[in-house]
C-alpha cells in the first residue's frame, strides 16, 4: 500500500504540463522573462522576452516556428 501511495505522490510531482504537439496557453505565453544577454535580438526592444512576441496572432502577423527542448541529466 505504501508503494502505491509513493508512486501516486511522485506521479503528481513530476507530471508534465505539456506533451508533444500541445499549444502553449495564453497565460504561459504572456509570462515575462528579463533578457540578460542579447537584448538586441528582442523583437520589440523592451528588454523583456515573452513567448507571445513570437505569436503571429498577437505581434502583427510575424509568425515563427518555436522548438522548445528541455533536457535534464539526473
Amino acid at each position: 500500500m505504501i508503494h502505491y501511495l509513493i508512486f501516486i505522490f511522485f506521479t503528481f510531482i513530476f507530471s508534465a504540463t505539456y506533451s508533444v504537439g500541445d499549444k502553449i496557453n495564453m497565460g504561459h505565453q504572456n509570462m515575462e522573462f528579463d533578457i540578460c544577454y542579447g537584448s538586441n535580438l528582442d523583437p520589440n526592444g523592451d528588454g523583456v522576452f515573452q513567448l507571445a512576441e513570437l505569436n503571429g496572432d498577437l505581434n502583427g502577423g510575424n509568425y515563427y516556428v518555436t522548438v522548445i527542448e528541455m533536457s535534464a541529466s539526473w
